[in-house]
């Protein structure tokens, strides 16, 4: 987010400083959001307020309200006709209520009604009643909101983030209210996009409709777009909205640009359409996830019934709990028709998580609304978004493209594209954001999906498997129902007995005890055939001086209860008819135009030569598969899991197993020696000698001992080797190598084990990668990883504990115990920024001149006075230190691989000076000819981000700041701030590579030395001794990198050296700067020079 609108908000949410104590944080939105509109209000009019309150004062005993000539005397479809102002009710005390209401009431009706639904008048009897009002109104009264200050480009960001920091002390989420606005870029693009030409034609007109448009971002959005492509264009937006405080700031912000005030409605769009009869060019909305519609569903239900397919909700109904596909029904309703000449038609953009994709089997509701859509040839294409993009949600999105007039070549045809890797990381999290699509991700998209056709055929296109175009049938299905017959033999015993004594009709018979006594004389019979069975019942039934009771109930009873489900058994049949048996039903699905008869002959009949298709119970279903947008990322040979491990199924039950040790006792032997492995314990417990004994009632548990992974979906460990045995309720896996175990473990917890299978598949086939799996490399590399990973993990355990958990005995004890808890919640804060924000991680962890240079833009990023040039200057410095560190190192890579070429390189290249560009071009010198001495696979792309850089400096992005607006600076430093923090993350292997001053090497043995040398770490420009042994004798007075004591370090002698200053008399890190007649001119990061001579030269 821009500084300044950062700044801004910063000085408005400072208000909040008068309402603590009087107003709980949940509560202070209700105050700065309608005083921010307030004030927004008076210095939009501010330049024709006189103006306006004078012609007022002449109609004042007028009968006529001149409402058109106040309007055109304010310039603004909305006035204020009296002569007060925020500053002069504030300056009179005693007098501030009355005033302000007086103020307030004198706004005409569009600007009163979005006042009244903040109920502002309720939050100023409060502020009056606490002695606040007057404090409040003169603090927003000091508030520039001026337009020509701040631009409503800039305005409506602060808005949202005022409400995304109410949000954070309330239980709301800001997600309810707006859209991130890159979420919202990437779905205006996709919607407009397309119609180029229409929307760049002489007088153009379109029409915009957002049925659930919170606070109006994406028809703000959807509008500037149209403008950008055609200035001249007419644009109409629409909108409704549920919400009263989000409409209230929609409704400000459209009036101040001199919307049409009827044009965003307020209701439920799904019980009272606010545009009813109305159809619009393009129709988008980010609705909410998964809430209910119960409070609707009286009046969708009666629509659905009464107006069926005439009206918004005739393809179906979805499940009470997620109303996602009435939101997209009412807004199909909305589209455009196509005439005869192709003229006309809509385009409409939705965005939906995965329920809507999938949820609902065949014939349900959900089906019917995706037969519909499908089988009109609607839906135009599905994108998979990123997860991580919005504030109150982490789950993956997907955006949804339909129209009614499609292009030829995509008739009959849907895109599914997959963009989830299209993210950048936010420098800091906002609630559940911490990924944004940024400017070069929604260009990638965007051409993806416009080339979508021409992509999914060409397989050597590399984003060929982010694609696919399919048919709308490939959607569609038939559910068949496979049948098996109900097959009985037939026993006489307690259970059966039993049961039959149970059975209604038996007990309804006169004499029922007789005859439940009569058939248990046949206790431990067996029949193979009904017949039989009922043969030997009557003869009994008879022995005892009773008849055999007639009718269909009492012989249904008696086999059912009598029954024993059997393969081999007797096939059942009613009226000749064979019976299902409903136990072994099952349900398959089969493609749309796949023959049953043929599917049933190949594919069951094989299996299960007596079943059968029931044709009555075929439905008709239409599903998009989430899995269909995965594509495997990892180029590896796959293999399923089950060859790699086997799944644990031996089952122990603590209650009843007998042992060798104990069999008379066997329960109290197993509950004294079996350790009981819960979920909580998983990733905290070392040895199963520290885990509690099972507890009482647990049955059917798996055991599981050292080298085995155990867990659960997204939750998997590899328990040590010396953890003993335990046993648990979680699944088992045991590696058939136990050399593959941290490898699959690793794998099992991915996203593509956890994320990316169809809900429901068979563990055992999950693919895993071959490659990684039997590389031992990995193995030994994964240890570590692991490792540090469970130390982290229980390091963090015992942190910021339950403040109840103590042993405080009275309030005083528990407040400061509160209090210290406090203290620790911002230290573990200010240590964790450091792993979150790549800034601060490379100020802690990356060689010096990279460090400082982060610092001192973190400094100057977190200042309020910093202007944004200045931003964007410490941004430049610093990507030409990261390039400035790469380069010295590829040079030192250089002098031990080539000497020559090194020595030549330096003449050429360093005679003038070294620059951005001399740098650069070594780093693309050094990745084409593949020097690589430190990490080479670490290297990853950053010599063209860094190339990047350097081109965003000399494109003018970064210069001319006297000729443009300081938000065009604000943006263009945003849009290099991400540049920037990419290009860190892809060297954080530079946080491994220490530079090591050398002043001591000591001779040990023929391969052992002691180094006594000296470091800089991070930032902090003090050197720091340290002392270590190496296998390797090193020169005293050079600076050596390296990641290790068995790796030979690399020398960046006479690119880098160390020497007191003679200006400031510290010892400094210098650089390499220029070369001129055999002497090395090197540099320090305050720009101090020394000299060295260099005879090779």
């Amino acid at each position: 987010m821009n500084d300044g609108v950062q700044h801004l908000t910063g000085l408005v949410w400072s208000v909040a400083d008068l309402l603590r104590g009087d107003y709980k944080k949940s509560d202070y939105g209700k105050v700065i959001l309608p005083f921010t509109v307030l004030r927004r209000l008076e210095c939009v009019l501010e330049p024709t307020r006189d103006k306006v309150a004078d012609l007022a004062d002449q109609y004042e005993d007028s009968e006529i309200a001149p409402k058109g000539l106040l309007q055109r005397a304010s310039g603004h479809v909305f006035y204020n006709t009296s002569h007060l102002t925020l500053r002069e009710i504030a300056s009179d005390p005693a007098n501030t209520a009355k005033n302000l209401q007086i103020y307030v009431r004198a706004f005409s009706d569009e600007a009163r009604e979005i006042l009244d639904r903040f109920d502002f008048d309720g939050q100023t009897r409060r502020l009056d009643g606490a002695g606040l009002l007057q404090h409040v109104t003169g603090k927003f009264a000091d508030l520039d909101l001026r337009p020509d200050v701040v631009p409503d480009h800039r305005m409506s960001p602060v808005f949202e983030e005022l409400i995304r920091r109410f949000a954070e002390h309330s239980n709301e989420t800001a997600g309810e209210h707006f859209t991130p606005r890159d979420v919202i870029r990437l779905t205006v693009n996709l919607l407009v996009s397309p119609d180029s030409d229409i929307v760049t034609a002489p007088g153009a007109i379109r029409t915009v409709m957002d049925p659930a448009c919170g606070t109006g971002g994406m028809l703000s959005a959807a509008e500037d777009h149209i403008k950008a492509l055609n200035p001249d264009a007419t644009v109409d937006v629409y909108g409704q909205e549920l919400n009263p405080e989000s409409w209230a700031l929609c409704q400000s912000d459209f009036l101040i640009k001199g919307k049409s005030p009827g044009n965003i409605a307020f209701g439920n769009s799904l019980t009272d359409d606010g545009h009813a009869q109305r159809k619009f060019d393009y129709l988008l909305a980010n609705p909410p996830y998964g809430i209910e519609w119960k409070k609707a569903k009286a009046e969708v239900e009666r629509e659905h019934q009464e107006l069926g397919a005439s009206g918004r909700f005739g393809a179906g109904l979805p499940r009470i709990n997620d109303g996602s596909l009435l939101f997209l029904q009412h807004m199909i309703s909305k589209m455009k028709p196509v005439d005869v000449n192709g003229e006309g038609g809509s385009r409409v953009a939705i965005i939906f998580n995965g329920s809507p994709l999938s949820n609902g089997a065949a014939g349900s509701g959900e089906s019917e609304i995706r037969r519909w859509i499908l089988e009109n040839d609607w839906l135009e294409g599905i994108i998979a978004l990123p997860e991580q993009l919005f504030y109150n949600t982490g789950i993956f999105t997907y955006l949804w493209i339909l129209t009614n007039r499609k292009t030829s070549d995509r008739n009959g045809r849907v895109v599914l594209l997959d963009a989830r890797d299209e993210w950048q990381k936010m420098r800091k999290s906002l609630g559940d954001k911490r990924r944004e699509v940024g400017n070069e991700h929604v260009r990638a998209i965007a051409e993806l999906y416009e080339q979508a056709l021409q992509i999914s055929q060409d397989p050597k296109n590399p984003r060929h498997a982010k694609v696919k175009v399919l048919p709308n049938e490939y959607f569609g299905y038939q559910q068949v129902t496979v049948e098996q017959p109900l097959k009985f033999r037939f026993e006489a015993n307690d259970e059966t007995l039993t049961a039959l004594a149970a059975a209604k009709p038996v007990q309804r018979l006169e004499k029922s005890e007789q005859f439940v006594a009569a058939v248990r004389t046949l206790r431990g019979s067996s029949w193979d055939t009904q017949a039989q069975a009922l043969t030997a019942m009557k003869r009994v039934v008879a022995a005892a001086g009773l008849s055999w009771p007639t009718g269909g109930p009492l012989a249904k009873a008696v086999r059912d209860a009598i029954g024993v489900r059997d393969p081999r058994g007797e096939i059942q049949r009613v009226r000749g008819v064979v019976e299902a048996d409903a136990k072994l039903r099952e349900y398959k699905r089969i493609p749309l135009g796949a023959d049953v008869d043929d599917y049933l002959a190949r594919e069951i009949k094989p299996k299960i030569p007596d079943a059968w298709i029931d044709p009555a119970k075929t439905k008709t279903g239409y599903q998009i598969r989430p899995e269909l947008f995965f594509a495997a990322r990892l180029k590896a040979t796959f293999a399923p899991l089950e060859d790699f491990c086997r799944l644990v199924a031996e089952r122990i039950d603590p209650q009843n197993s007998e042992t060798e040790e104990s069999p008379e006792d066997a329960s109290s032997y197993l509950k004294e020696k079996l350790r009981y492995l819960r979920a909580q314990d998983l990733h905290v417990v070392d040895s199963a000698l520290e885990l509690p004994s099972p507890p009482e009632g647990t049955t059917a548990l798996t055991p599981c001992a050292g080298g085995d992974i155990v867990g659960r979906s997204g939750s998997w460990r590899l328990l040590p080797q010396l953890f003993g045995q335990a046993v648990t309720s979680l699944i088992v896996l045991h590696p058939q190598d136990p050399r593959t175990g941290r490898a699959l473990c690793e794998w099992l917890n991915s996203p593509a084990a956890t994320k990316e299978l169809p809900a429901g598949s068979d563990l055992m086939m999950l693919p895993v990668p071959v490659d990684v799996v039997g590389a031992e490399e990995f193995d030994d590399l994964l240890e570590n990883v692991q490792s540090a990973r469970h130390r982290l993990r229980a390091a963090t355990s015992d942190l910021l504990p339950n403040v109840f958990s103590g042993t405080d005995s009275n309030i005083q004890e528990l407040r400061r115990t509160i209090q210290a808890a406090d203290a620790e919640a911002l230290l573990i804060g200010g240590l964790t920024q450091a792993l979150e924000d790549p800034v601060s991680r490379a100020e802690w962890s990356y060689p010096f001149h990279v460090a400082a240079l982060a610092r001192r833009y973190r400094i100057s990023s977190i200042a309020p006075s910093t202007h944004p040039a200045e931003r964007m200057d410490s941004l430049l410095k610093l990507g030409e230190g990261i390039a400035r560190t790469l380069g010295i190192i590829a040079l030192a890579e250089l002098a031990q691989a080539d000497r020559e070429e090194f020595l030549k390189t330096l003449r050429q290249k360093f005679r003038s000076g070294a620059t951005f560009g001399t740098w650069t071009t070594i780093l693309g010198w050094q990745a084409a000819a593949g020097w690589a001495i430190l990490d080479p696979d670490a290297r990853g792309d950053a010599h063209l981000l860094l190339r990047g850089i350097k081109e965003f400096r000399n494109s003018g992005s970064a210069h001319a700041h006297g000729v443009r607006e300081m938000h065009e600076i604000g943006d263009a430093a945003d849009e290099l701030e991400h540049l920037v923090l990419r290009t860190l993350r892809s060297v954080s292997w530079l946080a491994t590579t220490h530079w090591d001053w050398v002043e001591r090497c000591e001779y040990l043995d023929t391969a052992s030395f002691n180094l006594v040398k000296q470091r800089l770490r991070g930032s902090h420009p003090a050197w720091e001794p340290i002392e270590e042994s190496s296998q390797h004798p090193l020169r005293p007075k050079h600076i050596y990198v390296g990641n290790g004591p068995t790796k030979a370090p690399l020398d960046l002698w006479p690119l880098a050296s160390v020497d007191v200053c003679s200006d400031c008399k510290t010892r400094e890190l210098f650089l390499v700067d220029k070369v001129e007649q055999g002497v090395l001119t090197l540099k320090s990061l305050r720009d101090h020079p020394i000299e060295i001579t260099y005879p090779d030269l």
